[in-house]
């Protein structure tokens, strides 16, 4: 054995002449740099072979201080009587005859001898003291952070437990970096387990901790823990864990506890809301605030989700979900079979209508922060859209009756009735999204909604039926647009730009501008006017052109001249708008200019008209119809940017409106909705689903049949034209062109048209801003673990008033100064729409951690957090309320949290 550590010094000291024990060199450098023969020789024992490995490259040529590479190296006790260098003898013989001027380092590796068998003892005494070297004793000297004796005493004890740990250097300078001079045991070993762990150099709390085992377990590594084990720092781990968070589970004598073990009790807990039958709540406060914590952060969410998957089967909990009704499940959580039953169940009730909308919302908006809800997002919005368009139509189908002429039918529709068409464009939209199998919820809607146009449609109908002219008394026209809406602008030495969105319904636009309202600094405000009949492209965008008169081309009637003008095509208006200091363009032209584009082109008229399309141009092709919600939802997107674009350019004026609005379902007709009459007369010039252009038309029971006159249109050489529509919401029968989508006719969501007046601001009156709230403070003391907070929310969200949600805690102010949260830390939600004072409270219930224990007899403070807009950035915010908190709290963590 003596020769194999023989062999190895050689191997080593030939082949590796660098060391990374500083601190050896160090001390034995201090110790050969001593006068006289005090310095020439010295003595180490190292009985427990800790440097037998690097002895070699300490001292000689390899050595990295210079003093030491004078010193040679002997081996008494390596060798036998062959090898007569290390014989003791020899060895004294050597060091003071032979070479009585050089160092030696005398390297001993066995235990010291009884005294009358240790032929070295009187030059060990001589040359004393023995140099010894505690690796452990070194690494806390030279490695660890300076600290109070007492404290670093601590430390080596705790060293002393757990050896392996410190058999790295490189580990061991990592612990350094987090260690400061007020750790005590408990934190050192936190620290230890964080080194391992790798976390961040500020991290090292049980939270922490815990988060990095639960995110390996989840991706089937469990190295973390198995490295806590390996350096024997399991048990202090596992009894941090039962002290901190209460784990309890009996995992039988002997049998050490697994990361499954906590992941299942962790799970069982949050499922059963924290309460275990036989504790309160807040004995459980300290794992509260981790979930809360990681709940609220990204990366663990997922990693929650995945743990999750494997919890609910271990736990056999997916009967008991299956089993729960709606209302039971509304407020849980934690697994993909609660989101997953809570859809099924909901489109149950949707199709039995055992539901109302107000629970159907408040369920959904209740699920918005639950872990799964983004994978369920499509779902749950398809069957919010769903329940409001059932509620919707019935609100808005009592209404029909009360239409009493076609003025009061008209604003009634402007003002309520289009919330229908709204509420199923939405659904529709969702609908196709989602794709859900409950095709009978579906059926029943898109009858409902049928039935809903249908019985519009023979209301409004009545009404038309009274109309011995297309003018409706006090409602502005779209033929007087010009006058009504740009002249005066003109007149007053102002600018405008107007943007024509071809067939942008009055239902869409009503969401466009409560969207637009919605950003900074713009304001819109929606009016309605009635559009031209057949209400179509081509008459339409003439209507709203500078005119005194219109008439239908006689080249192709289904054109329109203004003024005898051509208005076909943007080359043709925009040669109409010069005449009033006007120019036109394409919004995908407009989209390709710089700004300063824009400002040079906006300069050089007095009024821009921009000319989008994408509603009409998808809507109106037979392969592209079913894609007219789509369509409507990119036109918010493109509508938006134009503004904002146009607004960079120094346009601080618009107007959007639309040539026409449009019918559309989104199913085939049946055979009632198609008329069975084809249009009769003179001539039939222009033919489509929904009216007829011609010569002297036949009336007939089955259409609105107006001359010329009749329309507000000239007839310059008697032809008897006239037109026909079909009443109601019926289609004429015809081939090709699509039929779901529609426009042309008299319906009122045909022909009630937007004009959508948006403004720029200069002030930051105009900027949208988060609701406002009040904390209700009741009392100014705290006794308990447990404090209920109640909030009021000043006022409704809307408009510029939008929704945020704040985190509320409970926080104390410790001697070093620093602020600590000593609760959870919740969620609450400031969206509420109602008018009602007494509908706008919200409270949030806050309980505290054991860290309260630090502050019993202070004061706390309820504090607010709010991320900042764009990204997860906490910012606390101003408000406040103080509390004098007087309550005996066992203290759990005994620091684990500093």
């Amino acid at each position: 054995m003596l020769l194999v550590l023989l062999d190895t010094l050689k191997r080593r000291k030939g082949r590796n002449c660098m060391s990374e024990n500083s601190q050896v060199t160090r001390l034995l450098a201090k110790r050969f740099s001593q006068p006289g023969e005090r310095g020439r020789i010295v003595f180490w024992r190292d009985d427990k072979k800790q440097y037998v490995d690097d002895a070699a490259t300490l001292v000689g040529e390899c050595a990295t201080d210079e003093i030491l590479r004078e010193v040679e190296l002997i081996t008494p006790e390596i060798g036998d009587e062959n090898d007569k260098r290390y014989i003791p003898f020899t060895v004294r013989y050597r060091m003071f005859h032979e070479q009585p001027n050089q160092k030696f380092l005398v390297y001993l590796t066995e235990p010291a001898p009884a005294v009358q068998d240790n032929w070295l003892l009187d030059l060990e005494l001589a040359y004393g003291p023995t140099f010894t070297m505690d690796k452990l004793a070194v690494t806390l000297t030279e490695t660890l952070p300076e600290a109070s004796a007492d404290t670093r005493n601590k430390w080596l004890e705790v060293m002393r437990g757990v050896p392996k740990f410190f058999d790295s250097e490189e580990r061991a300078k990592r612990l350094a970096k987090r260690l400061n001079a007020h750790d005590d045991a408990t934190d050192f070993q936190a620290k230890m387990i964080a080194t391992l762990l790798q976390l961040k150099e500020d991290r090292h709390s049980m939270q922490d901790i815990w988060a990095e085992l639960l995110t390996q377990y989840s991706q089937g590594d469990e190295s973390g823990i198995e490295e806590i084990e390996k350096m024997g720092l399991n048990q202090f781990h596992w009894n941090g864990t039962r002290r901190i968070y209460h784990f309890d589970v009996d995992t039988g004598t002997g049998v050490k506890p697994t990361v499954k073990d906590f992941v299942l009790w962790l799970f069982q807990l949050a499922w059963n809301g924290f309460s275990d039958g036989r504790n309160a709540v807040s004995t459980y406060a300290n794992i509260i605030r981790d979930w809360d914590d990681w709940y609220k952060n990204i990366d663990m969410r997922t990693v929650l989700q995945n743990l999750s998957e494997n919890a609910v089967e271990e736990l056999h909990l997916s009967p008991r979900i299956a089993d729960m009704s709606v209302e039971e499940l509304a407020d849980r959580d934690l697994f993909r079979d609660v989101d997953e039953m809570i859809v099924n169940k909901l489109f149950e009730r949707l199709g039995s209508q055992s539901i109302t909308d107000d629970q159907v919302q408040r369920i959904i908006n209740g699920r918005k922060q639950k872990l799964w809800y983004a994978e369920y997002t499509d779902q749950y919005e398809c069957i919010a859209a769903a329940s409001r368009l059932r509620a919707v139509l019935a609100e808005c189908g009592e209404l029909i009756s009360t239409i009493s002429s076609p003025e009061q039918g008209m604003k009634l529709y402007a003002e309520k009735l289009y919330k229908a068409d709204g509420a199923y464009r939405r659904y529709v939209l969702a609908w196709h999204r989602a794709n859900p199998d409950a095709v009978s919820v579906d059926d029943d809607l898109q009858s409902a909604y049928e039935a809903y146009q249908q019985d519009l449609g023979q209301a409004w109908q009545k009404q038309v039926d009274t109309l011995s002219q297309w003018k409706f008394i006090d409602m502005d026209a779209q033929t007087n647009f010009y006058e009504r809406e740009i002249a005066p602008v003109l007149k007053s030495g102002r600018k405008i730009a107007v943007i024509i969105s071809d067939a942008l319904r009055y239902e869409v636009a009503q969401e466009l501008s409560e969207r637009i309202d919605r950003e900074s600094r713009f304001s819109a405000k929606l009016t309605m006017q009635y559009s031209v009949l057949p209400s179509y492209t081509q008459l339409g965008m003439a209507a709203l052109l500078p005119h005194g008169s219109l008439e239908f081309d006689s080249k192709d009637r289904l054109y329109v001249l203004a003024d005898g003008r051509s208005t076909k095509g943007i080359e043709a208006r925009a040669a109409i708008l010069s005449a009033v200091g006007g120019k036109a363009i394409r919004y995908d032209d407009l989209t390709k200019l710089k700004v300063s584009e824009i400002k040079e082109l906006y300069k050089s008229c007095n009024v821009l008209y921009v000319y989008h399309n994408h509603i009409d141009a998808t809507g109106d092709t037979e392969k592209t119809e079913s894609e007219t919600v789509d369509a409507c939802e990119k036109t918010f997107k493109e509508l938006g940017e134009v503004v904002k674009k146009l607004a960079s350019g120094n346009v601080h004026n618009m107007i959007i409106t639309a040539d026409h609005g449009f019918l559309y379902q989104d199913r085939d007709l049946d055979s009632t909705e198609w008329l069975s009459e084809q249009p009769k007369g003179d001539a039939v010039w222009v033919r489509k689903r929904r009216f007829s252009i011609g010569a002297n038309l036949a009336p007939g029971r089955a259409f609105v049949t107006f001359n010329a006159a009749q329309i507000g249109m000239d007839d310059p050489r008697n032809e008897g034209i006239s037109i026909q529509v079909p009443n109601s919401i019926m289609r004429l029968r015809m081939q090709g062109a699509g039929v779901k989508y529609v426009h042309g006719g008299a319906a009122l969501q045909e022909i009630v048209v937007p004009v959508l007046h948006v403004s720029k601001g200069r002030s930051a009156a105009d900027d949208v801003r988060a609701v406002e709230f009040t904390i209700l403070q009741r009392t100014d003391r705290l006794s308990s673990r447990q404090l209920t907070v109640e909030f009021f929310q000043n006022e409704p969200v809307g408009g510029k008033i939008r929704a945020r949600t704040v985190l509320a805690g409970l926080w104390g102010h410790d001697t070093a100064g620093n602020d600590v949260l000593i609760s959870n830390e919740t969620p609450v939600a400031f969206d509420l729409l109602g008018q009602e004072k007494s509908e706008r409270h919200v409270t949030a219930t806050l309980m505290l951690t054991s860290d309260a224990e630090r502050f019993n007899g202070t004061n706390i403070e309820l504090r607010l957090r709010e991320k900042t807009d764009g990204s997860n950035v906490l910012v606390m915010l101003d408000q406040k309320a103080r509390y004098f908190f007087k309550q005996g709290v066992v203290a759990d963590d005994a620091g684990f949290f500093d």
